[in-house]
C-alpha cells in the first residue's frame, strides 16, 4: 500500500489541490502550499555526490555505490523514479554543481548556515559518528580543548570540519581527502590526530585502525539528509516524504551490509610438506588475533550504542532528555519559519507525585514513571516528541498544530487518559496532571521564550486547581513564583 500511495502521489503532484486533500487524513498536519508539479516527463532529475567517501559514497566504475547510493535506490523505487548522477571528481566540486544548477539534489549532506543559503534540507535519515584517531601512545582526551595548537586532519568543506572550527577555533585543521589520506599525515607526524566516521575506518583503514588508537568520540554527531536546490520545492516535498516512508528495518539491512568487517588473510600452500608446521603455527595465531581484534571491535561498538544512548536518553524511562528535547525544539522552530507553520510546547507536571514517594517509596514512585512515560507516548503521534526534564515534568513537542484549539484537543485527550486509574502495589491509583501549553509564533519565536511561557502555563493551571490545560497568553508576562 505504501508504494503505491506514492506512486499516486507523483503521478498527481502537479496537482495541489489533490495534496492538500490528501493530508486531510490526520487533522493536526496542515496541509502544504501549492508548488508546480515535477515535471518528470520533460526533463531528467540529476543528483550530485561525493566521489570518494566510502562506504557511504563514491564512484566505481561509472556507477554511484555505497550506503546513501543504497538509501537513494529506496526513494527512486518509492516515488517510481529514476534519478541520473552527474559525476564529478571532488566533493568541493559536486557542491559547486550543484550551486551552479548542474544537478537538482544531493542525497547526503547535513545542514550547516552556508548551505542553506542554496538548499533545503529533508528530515535527517542517518546519523554520522565521527571520531579522533591518533597514534598509539597519545593520551585519551577529556575534552577537545586540550587539541589546542595542535593540528588534526579532515576532509574539507564538510560539516564536522565547519563545525570543529566554529566550535575549537585554537585547533589547527590540515585537509584531507580520505581517511588514507589522513593516516599518512599521521604517520609521518603532520598532524596530531585525525577526524574520521567509525564506518570509514572499517572500511578503508581496516587492520590498519587496529594500529591506531581512538582518543576521543566527537561529542556532536551529523545527521545526514537530502539537500535539494531552493528553487526546486516541489521535489523537497517529495523527497521527505519518501525519506519518512523508509522503514526500520531497511534502516538495519543497509547497516548490515555495510558496517560488517572480516579480515582475511592469504598464505602460499604450494610446498605444503616443507611449510606445513609454519604455516599452522601462523594460522593459530593469526585466528587468536583475529579473535580478539573482532572482540575488541564488538566492545567498542557496544560502547558507541551505549554512549550515544545515554547522552541522549533518561536512564529509567528512556525517553529523550532536557538537552535533546531543546536541539528538537531548535529544530522544528527552523522548520516552522522555513514552511510557514505552528508547533505547539506542553509542559506536563503530575500532581500530587511527592505524596506518592512519601507512601509507597521512591521504587514505586520509579515504576509510575514508566507507567506515565508510556501512557504519554500513546497519546502523542508518532511523530511528537516526550521528553523528561526532570523528576515528575515532561515536555511534549508537537509539530504541525494548526490552530491552539487543536493544540488544546490533544491536551484534553491527555488529561482523559490519566483519569484511568494506575495499579501500584496491586491497588489502583489516580494521578492527575497539569498542563501548560504555549504556541509557536503566538507565544514566542525561540526555544527558551516558549518553553517560558508553556511553564508559566503549567503552574497556572497547578493554582488554578490542577487536572486541567493552561494556555499560555500571548502578552503572557515572566514571574518568579513557583507552586
Amino acid at each position: 500500500m505504501r508504494n503505491q500511495f506514492l506512486k499516486l502521489f507523483v503521478l498527481l503532484a502537479g496537482f495541489a489541490p489533490v495534496i492538500a486533500s490528501a493530508s486531510h487524513q490526520d487533522p493536526l498536519i496542515q496541509p502544504s502550499a501549492d508548488h508546480e508539479s515535477w515535471p518528470t516527463s520533460s526533463r531528467k532529475v540529476y543528483y550530485c555526490f561525493n566521489p570518494a567517501w566510502r562506504p557511504y559514497d563514491y564512484q566505481e566504475q561509472e556507477q554511484h555505490r555505497g550506503i546513501f547510493a543504497d538509501y537513494l535506490h529506496l526513494i527512486e523505487r518509492y516515488l517510481d523514479v529514476t534519478f541520473h548522477p552527474y559525476f564529478t571528481s571532488s566533493w568541493s566540486e559536486a557542491l559547486t554543481a550543484l550551486q551552479l544548477g548542474h544537478c537538482d539534489f544531493i542525497p547526503a549532506i547535513s545542514r550547516t548556515p552556508e548551505r542553506e543559503k542554496y538548499l533545503s534540507f529533508t528530515s535527517p535519515y542517518y546519523m554520522i559518528h565521527n571520531v579522533l584517531v591518533a597514534k598509539p601512545d597519545k593520551p585519551m582526551l577529556t575534552s577537545l580543548d586540550e587539541l589546542a595548537g595542535e593540528a588534526i586532519a579532515g576532509p574539507k568543506h564538510t560539516a564536522v570540519m565547519t563545525r570543529l572550527q566554529e566550535t575549537h577555533p585554537d585547533i589547527q585543521q590540515v585537509y584531507a581527502a580520505t581517511p588514507l589520506q589522513a593516516m599518512q599525515l599521521l604517520n609521518t607526524d603532520k598532524v596530531y590526530a585525525f577526524v574520521a566516521p567509525l564506518d570509514s575506518l572499517i572500511e578503508e583503514l581496516q587492520e590498519e585502525v587496529f594500529r591506531k588508537k581512538i582518543i576521543a568520540k566527537l561529542d556532536f554527531s551529523l545527521p545526514v539528509a537530502v539537500g535539494v536546490r531552493l528553487d526546486r520545492p516541489e521535489l523537497l516535498t517529495l523527497m521527505n516524504l519518501a525519506v519518512q516512508s523508509i522503514t526500520p528495518e531497511e534502516h538495519r539491512e543497509i547497516s548490515r551490509k555495510w558496517t560488517q568487517f572480516t579480515l582475511i588473510e592469504s598464505h602460499d600452500f604450494t610446498d605444503i610438506y616443507r611449510w606445513s608446521a609454519v604455516a599452522l603455527m601462523v594460522i593459530l595465531v593469526l585466528g587468536f588475533w583475529i579473535a580478539r581484534l573482532r572482540g575488541e571491535l564488538k566492545k567498542r561498538n557496544q560502547t558507541e550504542a551505549r554512549l550515544r544512548h545515554m547522552a541522549n536518553h533518561d536512564a529509567l524511562t528512556n525517553l529523550p532528555t532536557l538537552r535533546y528535547a531543546q536541539e528538537k525544539i531548535d529544530s522544528a522552530i527552523l522548520r516552522c519559519q522555513r514552511n510557514n507553520t505552528n508547533m505547539a510546547l506542553m509542559f506536563v507536571d503530575l500532581d500530587g507525585f511527592k505524596d506518592v514517594n512519601d507512601t509507597f517509596g521512591h521504587d514505586a514512585g520509579d515504576k509510575l514513571l514508566k507507567a506515565v512515560s508510556i501512557r504519554l507516548v500513546n497519546s502523542l503521534r508518532e511523530t511528537d516528541t516526550v521528553a523528561r526534564i526532570g523528576g515528575d515534568e515532561f515536555i511534549l513537542i508537537l509539530e504541525n498544530i494548526a490552530t491552539t484549539d487543536t493544540a488544546t484537543m490533544l491536551a484534553d485527550k491527555i488529561l482523559a487518559m490519566f483519569s484511568r486509574p494506575f495499579m501500584l502495589a496491586g491497588n489502583p491509583l489516580h494521578l492527575s496532571v497539569s498542563i501548560g501549553v504555549s504556541m509557536y509564533p503566538s507565544h514566542g519565536s525561540t526555544r527558551e521564550a516558549l518553553l517560558k511561557h508553556a511553564d508559566q502555563a503549567m503552574y497556572c493551571a497547578k493554582k488554578n486547581g490542577k487536572n486541567q490545560c493552561q494556555l499560555a497568553l500571548a502578552q503572557q508576562p515572566v514571574s518568579a513564583e513557583k507552586i
